[in-house]
């Protein structure tokens, strides 16, 4: 199958200096979507549906602001790139956000709704202009259909590091503090800070030693023959691509599965299960553990079938088994241990292929449109993604508000105690369904992606060519 010179493989330094950007966007990310509702309910005393309602606005505004810095970060031009000034520009107010949202403040129920509801804004303000852009960055740095899998797979990695750390270490934290006399509101207050450290950390050095490893950076600084659009006219024309619609929508609703399963996990854990610190650190530790395991053979197996394919094939798995443990109510840490393994199947396959699949379209976007634009391919799908965690946040405290749970009592009621099981499986799980549906339709694939590249390259050198073995990406 041909391919053109213009293929690039990645040296070892540079996909695990890629990774720690993930790491760094993954520790906030994480955090918030782990604790940031359960924080808010059990420690700051806010209603679970008014919870949901900060998050679901927050991550909203979020959503729509990711199309703005993806049209700055495309068309950005500076000796450094387009996409690492901003990242290095971000880290900080990143980082110290991060450090906010988990300070607990005591000013009434309507301040402190304002408060946590604009610094939830703030945070997603400052960790779009990092991420955007991070991910952008991973189109520029390879070409290559399966390369591009395997920078992913490192990346996931690092992801789930990062959940490892992100969803283990807080509670066990939170226990040793509250053990030592500390208030479970200065448990957090510290806790927010060494994540904070943590983030700047490993977006600094994703940033300082992924420098200069762009392919497309200096072509475009010498000779710029890409054609400049609006960003309504570029966000038209991304939309327009065939792909797009397809992955976007599975993107949405596998976010809005994985939210509801990973978020509703501590509320399950603690309230059906009467699972302390140790047992719900040792819980995310297996499943940060099973999902990297998950990864080397995703990665694998993608590089030999098509990504779309293992994309769909994995995701049922791991829709299916959501619909089925619904029914169990996890008589055992065996049970939910099992859980962990069926749905991390999903979820890896998810948070590795869907990124790899989206830097497809951003050749196709050049082929038909004469433009890179990797900032806003990926904003599209970024949207995408946080609409469908807004959803799913927003839904989770309505769902728990209309199931009796209380936040300020020890013991749920029936209702609530199975409202939480349907939170973390069966919700989940239709969604999860409807992803698979929708990736069923996306039509890139290995071989038509190889014959574009040759058109493309032919394009590019005004030569002929044909457009028959990748008509249907059109």
């Amino acid at each position: 199958m041909p391919m053109s010179s213009e293929t690039t493989k990645l040296p070892f330094k540079i996909k695990l200096s890629y990774s720690m950007g993930q790491i760094g966007d993954s520790l906030g990310y994480n955090m918030y979507f782990f604790f940031f509702l359960f924080f808010l309910t059990d420690y700051v005393g806010v209603p679970p549906a008014l919870a949901g309602t900060i998050s679901l606005v927050a991550i909203l505004w979020d959503a729509v602001f990711d199309p703005v810095v993806g049209h700055i970060s495309d068309n950005m031009r500076s000796k450094y790139g387009r996409r690492r000034p901003l990242m290095i520009m971000a880290a900080l107010p990143y980082s110290i956000f991060a450090f906010l949202i988990f300070n607990s403040i005591s000013l009434g129920t309507q301040a402190t709704f304002i408060y946590f509801l604009i610094m939830t804004i703030l945070f997603w303000s400052s960790y779009k202009f990092f991420v955007i852009p991070y991910f952008a960055l991973g189109a520029e740095l390879t070409n290559d259909f399966n390369e591009r899998t395997t920078l992913r797979a490192w990346s996931s990695v690092g992801l789930y590091v990062a959940v490892m750390v992100a969803s283990a270490l807080p509670p066990y934290l939170l226990a040793l503090f509250e053990k030592s006399g500390m208030s479970g509101q200065l448990s957090w207050r510290i806790i927010g800070g060494i994540f904070a450290v943590g983030i700047l950390l490993s977006a600094f050095i994703c940033w300082h030693f992924t420098r200069g490893k762009e392919i497309y950076k200096h072509e475009e600084q010498k000779n710029n023959t890409m054609k400049k659009s609006s960003l309504v006219k570029a966000l038209a024309q991304i939309v327009k691509l065939k792909p797009t619609k397809f992955l976007a929508g599975s993107v949405f609703f596998w976010a809005v599965a994985s939210t509801m399963a990973m978020g509703g996990l501590i509320y399950l854990m603690k309230y059906n299960l009467g699972y302390g610190a140790e047992r719900q650190s040792l819980y995310f530790i297996i499943n940060s553990l099973v999902c990297i395991v998950w990864i080397v053979f995703i990665n694998k197996t993608a590089r030999h079938f098509d990504k779309k394919h293992v994309y769909a094939c994995f995701l049922g798995i791991g829709s299916l088994g959501l619909l089925l443990f619904s029914m169990t109510g996890f008589p055992s840490f065996a049970i939910l241990l099992i859980f962990c393994v069926v749905f991390c199947l999903g979820d890896s396959t998810y948070w590795t292929l869907y990124y790899s699949m989206m830097y497809d379209i951003c050749e196709l976007d050049e082929y038909v449109n004469d433009s890179r634009r990797e900032g806003v391919v990926t904003a599209v799908m970024s949207f995408s993604q946080k609409l469908g965690a807004a959803c799913a946040t927003w839904i989770t405290g309505m769902l728990l508000a209309f199931g009796g749970y209380e936040g300020a009592i020890e013991n749920q009621s029936e209702s609530a105690h199975q409202m939480i099981l349907y939170v973390n499986t069966l919700m989940p799980g239709i969604f999860g369904s409807l992803a698979v549906l929708a990736i069923l339709f996306y039509p890139i694939t290995k071989k038509r992606f190889y014959s574009m590249m040759t058109a493309l390259h032919a394009k590019r050198s005004h030569k002929k060519y044909s457009e028959e073995d990748f008509k249907d990406m059109l």
